[in-house]
C-alpha cells in the first residue's frame, strides 16, 4: 500500500506537469520557455528569498517570535508575504520575460512550470527517496502511511490547480492593461489560501483532510475564473 501511494504521489508530482507541458507543446510554440519561467519565478522568489528570510532573518526579531504565537496574524502573514512574492515574481515574467507569449496555453504552461517545480522539489523527490528506503527495507524510518502520501499528492494537485489559475489571472491582466487589478487579486487568492493553513487548525480545530478540501475548493475556483477570463470575448 505505502509503495503503490508513493508511486501515485510521484506521478502526480512529476508526470502531470510533465504530461501537460508535452501536450501543451504539441499545440502551441513557446509554452516550453513559459513553463520554464513559471519554474524559475517559484524557485528565485520562494527558495533564494523569501524562505531564507522566514528562516534566517526574521527569526532574529523579537516580533516575529511574538507574532507566532497568534494564529490568525501569522498565518495572514505568511499567506500574505507568499502572495506577494510569488504573484509578483509571476507579474515580473508575464509582463516583461514573456512578451508576445500570452495565450491561454502559455499561461496554463506557466502556471504548470511553476507549480509542477514546487511539486517536484518539495514533495516529489521525498516520495522517491521514501520508494528507495520502503524498497530497502527501511519503511519504519518513514514515518508515515499510504494514507497520508495520497493526502500529499492530492494536496499537489490542488496546488497546482491554484498555480495554473493564477497565473491565468496575472497573464490576463498583463494583457488587457489591468495589471494592477488582477495581481491584487491572485496575492488575495495566494493569502487566503496559505493562510488558511495556519489558520483553520490552530482556531477552528479543522483536520487534515477539511484543510485539503479547502485547498481544493480555492484551488479550482481560482482555476476556474483564470479560465473563464481568458476566455472573455475580446481579451
Amino acid at each position: 500500500m505505502l509503495v503503490a501511494s508513493l508511486i501515485v504521489g510521484i506521478a502526480i508530482c512529476f508526470g502531470v506537469p510533465i504530461v501537460g507541458l508535452v501536450l501543451l507543446m504539441r499545440k502551441r510554440r513557446g509554452t516550453g520557455k513559459a513553463f520554464a519561467w513559471g519554474a524559475a519565478a517559484f524557485v528565485v522568489s520562494q527558495l533564494l528569498i523569501r524562505i531564507p528570510v522566514l528562516q534566517f532573518v526574521l527569526p532574529n526579531f523579537g516580533w516575529f517570535a511574538v507574532m507566532q504565537l497568534y494564529p490568525w496574524r501569522y498565518g495572514l502573514f505568511l499567506g500574505l508575504t507568499a502572495g506577494l512574492a510569488e504573484e509578483t515574481a509571476r507579474w515580473i515574467a508575464a509582463r516583461y520575460l514573456l512578451k508576445g507569449k500570452d495565450t491561454m496555453e502559455h499561461g496554463l504552461a506557466f502556471g504548470l512550470g511553476h507549480g509542477g517545480i514546487e511539486a517536484m522539489l518539495l514533495v516529489g523527490l521525498n516520495m522517491i527517496a521514501g520508494v528507495v528506503m520502503v524498497l530497502t527495507g527501511q519503511a519504519e524510518l518513514l514515518g508515515t502511511t499510504g494514507a497520508s502520501v495520497l493526502v500529499s499528492g492530492a494536496e499537489r494537485l490542488s496546488a497546482m490547480a491554484f498555480h495554473v489559475g493564477a497565473s491565468l489571472l496575472v497573464m490576463y491582466g498583463v494583457r488587457t492593461g489591468r495589471s494592477a487589478l488582477y495581481w491584487a487579486l491572485a496575492v488575495i487568492l495566494h493569502g487566503v489560501l496559505d493562510a488558511a493553513v495556519v489558520i483553520l487548525p490552530a482556531v477552528f480545530g479543522v483536520g487534515v483532510l477539511g484543510i485539503e478540501l479547502w485547498a481544493a475548493a480555492l484551488g479550482g475556483l481560482t482555476l476556474a475564473a483564470g479560465i473563464c477570463a481568458c476566455r472573455r470575448k475580446g481579451a
